[in-house]
């Protein structure tokens, strides 16, 4: 057989070598940014930080990028996943970018499954990003160009997770019955029959589930809201053979539980859900902060201020970069500004000042 010749050729040692530096060294990604990921981070504001690079990258016209061995996207991938996972968001702005006009040039240079995909992938994580942060429109770009990327996948599990992205998009704008229908239109492609489905597939399913089951508590509904989440929980239980996905869907399930009885007006039973689930148990540090940031909101709407303050707090120590970048916690600790009892905590200000709330 000939030797491949092909630029994307995996065994191209040097050819991958200097675009793994490229896409993971972040080499004079800190010149825009000066002390983006240095001691200076604290000073920054990571949403701002995050919502100018994106928004270079989503609105500018493409930048010239060379094609890249696709192992090479897949490992600059794995390092962005890890810096969402870790909310390290200062340095995911630097690293996103690079890594999303490396995956588009080398899907357009070779168009195949598994370009596509890691051009689907890539969009789809900075759409993920993009939505922790307050509402633009850049959102819109990333999960539309992720979901026509994962069309030429041929990847049924990367697909359904650029539908749910772009359901949750329409969600924010308020088409919460649309959000529904496209997200349980997707968990449709996935194979979940039979005694033993693919575990990737009912995770997934289960994923879509939760994901409806909140657009549902979003429009109020709560009785669909308890079905979708119900269906959610049954794929969760055909999961305990695989520990380790039985374990993320079993956390994005009380995640989502707890947000749907936040959003529905059940501070005590949103608590309640929270606290069934010890936060060691919850894979990632991303995971462990959203929750406890949710507590805090379910806290506050049962009038309970000063311990949403502490859990926001709490919720600092664990992720200081999650709750120095969400734009729900700026709308709490606002709202916590403007309590009565705000003389009851009086680090406050100290707060308001870290996670740049008005």
């Amino acid at each position: 057989m000939g030797a491949v010749t092909t630029p994307l050729a995996e065994e191209d040692d040097p050819v991958r070598r200097r675009a793994f530096l490229q896409l993971t060294g972040l080499a004079g990604a800190a010149a825009a940014w000066p002390g983006a990921i240095t001691a200076h981070a604290a000073e920054l504001d990571p949403a701002r930080v995050l919502a100018d690079k994106l928004g270079d990258v989503l609105l500018s016209p493409a930048l010239s990028a060379d094609p890249v061995p696709v192992g090479t996207l897949r490992e600059a991938l794995t390092m962005a996943r890890r810096e969402f996972a870790g909310c390290q968001y200062l340095s995911l702005a630097n690293r996103l970018p690079v890594l999303l006009n490396a995956a588009v040039a080398t899907a357009a240079a070779h168009p195949d499954p598994a370009t596509h995909k890691a051009a689907a992938e890539s969009y789809n994580l900075v759409t993920r990003a993009l939505i922790k942060l307050e509402t633009s429109g850049l959102e819109w770009l990333s999960a539309d160009r992720a979901q026509h990327a994962a069309r030429g996948a041929d990847d049924p599990l990367t697909l359904a997770e650029s539908q749910r992205l772009v359901a949750s998009v329409a969600r924010r704008a308020g088409h919460h019955d649309r959000a529904q229908t496209l997200t349980l239109a997707a968990a449709e492609h996935l194979d979940v029959s039979g005694n033993h489905p693919e575990p990737e597939h009912l995770t997934m399913h289960g994923v879509l589930y939760c994901s409806a089951g909140y657009a549902a508590a979003r429009a109020g509904d709560r009785d669909r809201a308890n079905d979708l989440l119900a269906e959610a929980e049954s794929a969760t239980v055909r999961l305990t053979d695989h520990p380790e996905q039985h374990r993320a869907a079993q956390a994005n399930l009380v995640s989502h539980r707890v947000s749907a009885a936040y959003l529905l007006g059940d501070a005590g039973t949103a608590l309640a859900h929270a606290n069934s689930l010890p936060l060691a148990a919850i894979p990632t540090t991303e995971r462990r902060a959203r929750l406890m940031v949710d507590m805090a909101m379910a806290y506050a709407q049962w009038d309970k201020p000063e311990r949403a303050y502490k859990t926001l707090l709490a919720a600092e120590r664990t992720a200081p970069g999650e709750v120095s970048t969400r734009n729900a916690v700026r709308r709490l600790v606002s709202d916590l500004i403007n309590s009565p009892k705000q003389s009851r905590m009086p680090g406050l200000p100290a707060l308001a000042a870290r996670v740049h709330a008005a």
